[in-house]
């Protein structure tokens, strides 16, 4: 008898394993079944998940370079990670700039950032203020609530943003007004001529009127 009360306190513990969710840094959150069945069968796991996780996984990767790199270089390691987002950004930007004629106006350059975001599983929202103004609302990036993230890493990807508005237009600005790793609930980039071009930009915002939404976020 006592056996087989083993027995069933062990199948039940096994379970309740297999029903808890998995709790692994850069994976998502599923039932323990059903990680052990996507790592038997690989092509079950649905493409958006493959996405996710990829996403997820890259921000892991750069938090935890900028956290090793920081403790051997005292602070250099981490700008240089910044560096390198910021020049991907910059050389992608110019790329749009140069093959598509995009980043013609501050809202042109929102948008593609706004799309930049959105391959990242960020549900982002284009707002012009003006001609001469557009932003970039989003909720938080999917790796600001990991104890894992924060303000250094999270610099790291504004750099990546700062690089590709560069590329796009360098007479476009981008600051912050808010973001979650300064405790805010939300993070909004704003772009905007720089003072130098503010009286001589170009008027044309696409028949954008102020404070319209432009783009819908993403529901991933």
């Amino acid at each position: 008898m006592s056996d087989r009360g083993g027995g069933t306190d062990t199948r039940r513990r096994l379970g309740v394993r297999l029903l808890r969710p998995l709790k692994a840094p850069g994976l998502p959150r599923v039932p323990g079944f059903l990680a052990l069945l996507v790592l038997r069968w690989p092509r079950l796991m649905p493409p958006t998940m493959r996405w996710k996780v990829a996403a997820k996984g890259l921000g892991l990767v750069v938090a935890t370079q900028l956290a090793r790199q920081s403790a051997e270089g005292g602070g250099r390691g981490a700008s240089d990670v910044g560096r390198s987002l910021e020049e991907i950004g910059f050389r992608q930007g110019s790329a749009l700039r140069e093959q598509l004629g995009l980043g013609r106006t501050p809202l042109e350059c929102a948008q593609a950032v706004a799309l930049a975001n959105r391959l990242y599983a960020i549900a982002a929202v284009v707002r012009a203020q003006s001609e001469n103004e557009a932003r970039v609302v989003t909720p938080g990036c999917p790796w600001s609530r990991e104890s894992w993230w924060g303000q250094r890493p999270c610099g790291a990807f504004s750099r990546y943003e700062a690089g590709l508005t560069r590329g796009l237009n360098p007479r476009v600005s981008l600051h912050y007004e808010s973001k979650r790793t300064r405790g805010d609930t939300q993070c909004v980039g704003v772009y905007r001529w720089r003072t130098a071009d503010a009286g001589s930009a170009p008027a044309a915002t696409l028949g954008v009127s102020p404070h319209q939404d432009v783009d819908q976020p993403s529901h991933h």
